[in-house]
């Protein structure tokens, strides 16, 4: 679970948590649209172990109701968590495979496409209970060579960890390097939109969750004697670190399909057009 950062709803919305009634009218979010040619597959109606399913959630402190996640453009941009680069739509998961939280997938099976469900996550299922060796005083002086000021709520970053300022004891300061959601119970508003039953549709769909942005009309996937083969367009060779994306695309197929043997990723250069002769 990636860590954002957290906004605290307005008072007036203090009761108002995520599970509450204020939170229960969702934005509507249209399920995410197939086109291409259906395999034979057998329909899957409920969700199972292992199925593959869009959905939507939004995700919160139960105690402080402030949400720290979310699939929503509209709540991302009300609660003050909208990044530029960030894809707001239905999220991809396969239950079993934590992509969210165990304890969250596990509560997705037996429902249907429309189902709704609120989810409490105990601290021990969650970000873990508060562990008071990550709670460390800090000379300020130290937190000065690593470019922070040591006020208090500061977020910092000292060495490999994160961590907030907590108080102000002079010289130095007391910093806390818990998760921020150490010791909280979470609660996660999930609603089904489509649970992906066809095997091609499978491949594109864990093809799109690893390099995001690629119009479906840009490649192809393919499926023969158990061997699938991905045809990436050119253009993919200058996204960064592509090489780790086409990595997981592999080994998110070959773990999502017990039948296929083998994945090839193509990617075809052509030589370019020469310019027509102006005959005019």
């Amino acid at each position: 679970m990636s860590e954002k950062k957290t906004t605290k709803k307005p008072a007036k919305k203090a009761a108002a948590k995520p599970k509450a009634a204020a939170k229960k009218t969702t934005p509507k979010t249209t399920a995410k649209k197939t086109t291409a040619a259906k395999t034979a597959s057998k329909v899957e109606t409920v969700v199972k172990e292992k199925s593959m399913v869009y959905l939507d959630f939004t995700a919160s402190t139960k105690d402080e109701g402030i949400i720290f996640d979310t699939t929503h453009l509209e709540v991302a941009k009300e609660e003050g968590l909208f990044r530029e680069n960030d894809r707001y739509e239905p999220a991809l998961v396969v239950v079993g495979w934590n992509w969210l939280l165990s304890a969250v997938e596990e509560e997705l099976i037996g429902m249907k496409v429309g189902d709704s469900k609120t989810v409490e996550v105990p601290p021990e299922k969650g970000a873990g209970l508060k562990d008071p060796t990550k709670i460390k005083k800090i000379a300020k002086v130290k937190l000065a060579k690593h470019g922070a000021r040591g006020y208090k709520g500061e977020e910092i970053k000292f060495g490999n960890e994160r961590g907030v300022v907590t108080a102000d004891l002079g010289r130095t300061v007391r910093v806390d390097f818990n998760s921020p959601f150490a010791g909280k119970t979470l609660v996660y508003d999930v609603i089904i939109r489509e649970i992906v039953s066809d095997k091609t549709e499978k491949l594109k769909a864990v093809l799109q969750r690893r390099i995001p942005g690629i119009p479906e009309d840009r490649y192809d996937v393919s499926i023969k004697n158990k061997v699938v083969t991905v045809e990436l367009p050119q253009e993919t060779r200058y996204i960064e670190n592509i090489q780790y994306g086409e990595i997981g695309i592999a080994a998110d197929i070959l773990k999502a399909d017990d039948d296929i043997k083998e994945v090839k990723i193509v990617t075809t250069f052509k030589r370019p057009e020469p310019p027509k002769e102006n005959t005019t």
